[in-house]
């Protein structure tokens, strides 16, 4: 919707990308960015309103299961939409739009890969993006894409061979992280005695997207 609060012209969308089950996108003109942010800090004060960061919505999105472009959309893996969990948002039937061709392709080709979200218990280790998700047997799965903390746990995203289905809800994972700047292979490749190697913090596959039925508890009980 169009609006022009004291003149100043603004396109509100309902589009937020926190996993709340209402918000908004808030577009407007370069030079009534500063005007608007005052605006609604002003007016959201006494409801409780405060601003926050990237950081910020970086926690809501991915306890979510939402993806980020550059990490579970395209990005160093190259992630295609329907790997990430996204595929019906992807109109083929419509006779043209850019990229179509190409996601045709991946269409009849058939997703080899697929991205699914884990929980750690806040006590263990911060989870790093890029650690190795591997199973009980130490099997390498997949690689996380993103891991945040959520008060009493971690939370996180990983790119998985294979079918998502393979993994459901409730199976026993770990995450590895792997020294900053080495590879897989050469953090055992060349260990000698003394050298301290990555340990596996112990995980669980969770729900990929967060919903009414799988949300944490509402700490005010509401």
């Amino acid at each position: 919707v169009e609006v022009a609060p004291e003149g100043h012209q603004l396109l509100i969308a309902r589009t937020g990308y926190t996993g709340e089950p209402m918000g908004y996108e808030i577009y407007s003109a370069a030079p009534d960015a500063a005007w608007l942010w005052s605006r609604l800090l002003d007016l959201g004060r006494p409801l409780g309103l405060l601003p926050c960061g990237l950081a910020s919505r970086d926690s809501t999105r991915t306890e979510a299961g939402l993806p980020l472009y550059g990490h579970e959309l395209a990005g160093p893996h190259e992630v295609n939409p329907y790997e990430a969990g996204f595929g019906s948002y992807v109109k083929l039937h419509k006779t043209f739009f850019i990229g179509r061709s190409a996601c045709r392709q991946v269409y009849l080709d058939r997703p080899t890969r697929s991205v699914v979200r884990f929980q750690v218990d806040e006590s263990a280790r911060p989870i790093r993006d890029g650690a190795l998700m591997v199973d009980r047997n130490g099997t390498l799965l997949g690689r996380v894409t993103s891991s945040v903390s959520l008060g009493g746990s971690q939370v996180g995203l990983a790119l998985v061979d294979g079918d998502a289905e393979a993994l459901p809800a409730g199976t026993a994972i770990a995450l590895v992280n792997l020294p900053r700047g080495v590879g897989p292979q050469a953090a055992w490749a060349d260990a000698k005695p003394g050298d301290r190697l990555p340990l596996g913090v112990s995980g669980r596959i969770v729900p990929r997207f967060l919903s009414r039925d799988n949300a944490p508890p509402d700490p005010e009980g509401e």
